[in-house]
């Protein structure tokens, strides 16, 4: 079904999708998708692979006529703490080829992540939870129609399991959240090429400054800011809607 709606898009060249899972995650997959991602942002490969295999799956985008990768994002879900019938859901690792975004395509693969685990699970409330660059931020928050900066002086509520679970994904990913700010050195530094393909303008967006204003170094520190939102049927609408667009014009 999803290859069909990536065959349809008017988009070219044509893209599919791939999906891998944590059991069947190797050696050769690690080493292709860290030289890929290498290009985009400067990681060594233990640090990658010890990311990825904390994961339960990834979508991997590739080339319909080279195959070769132009793109992946990861998936991992947990329990909500104690809370029954509950899960969170983390977005996690995330790269696409500059010429291969405004697609959609990690929109889509949340979408599908998501009804992959509401058909096993129909009666669970999931909640995300993002690590983003200031890409991966404006590319999400400005398809959702809500969502809630990550504070970690809150723990009452949702924000408990919401600090829970990016505490375990700290550990598991061997990254440090700073109580002080609340944003998380992942030792991942944007290539200068990388930056350079983007106008000032881009940085001016309002969700650029949102994001500025939570990580105003982040072009230098390494570190990400995290956010959250759950999977309410308005914010499925606005991924929806966004996918659509994207693939169709």
């Amino acid at each position: 079904m999803i290859d069909l709606l990536l065959r349809l898009s008017r988009r070219k060249p044509r893209v599919r999708l791939e999906t891998v899972r944590r059991g069947s995650l190797t050696a050769e997959h690690i080493r292709e998708l860290h030289a890929f991602s290498n290009q985009l942002a400067s990681e060594d490969l233990e640090h990658f692979a010890v990311q990825l295999r904390a994961y339960d799956l990834g979508h991997v985008f590739r080339r319909a006529d080279t195959h070769d990768v132009v793109g992946f994002q990861f998936w991992q879900s947990m329990p909500a703490g104690a809370a029954a019938r509950s899960r969170i859901v983390s977005w996690g690792k995330l790269r696409v080829a500059p010429e291969f975004r405004n697609r959609g395509l990690h929109l889509l693969s949340a979408v599908v992540f998501f009804f992959q685990n509401k058909v096993r699970h129909p009666f669970t409330r999931y909640t995300c939870v993002v690590l983003a660059s200031v890409m991966g931020f404006i590319s999400i928050t400005e398809a959702l129609a809500d969502h809630t900066p990550f504070d970690p002086s809150q723990r009452s509520g949702e924000a408990g399991p919401v600090r829970d679970a990016l505490l375990t994904l700290a550990d598991e990913g061997h990254y440090e959240m700073r109580e002080d700010t609340g944003l998380f050195f992942v030792n991942i530094f944007m290539t200068a090429e990388t930056l350079g393909r983007y106008p000032a303008s881009f940085f001016e967006r309002p969700s650029a400054k949102v994001y500025a204003s939570v990580n105003p170094d982040f072009r230098t520190n390494g570190c990400y800011a995290a956010f959250w939102f759950r999977f309410t049927p308005k914010n499925l609408a606005a991924l929806t809607r966004t996918i659509a667009r994207k693939l169709t014009r």
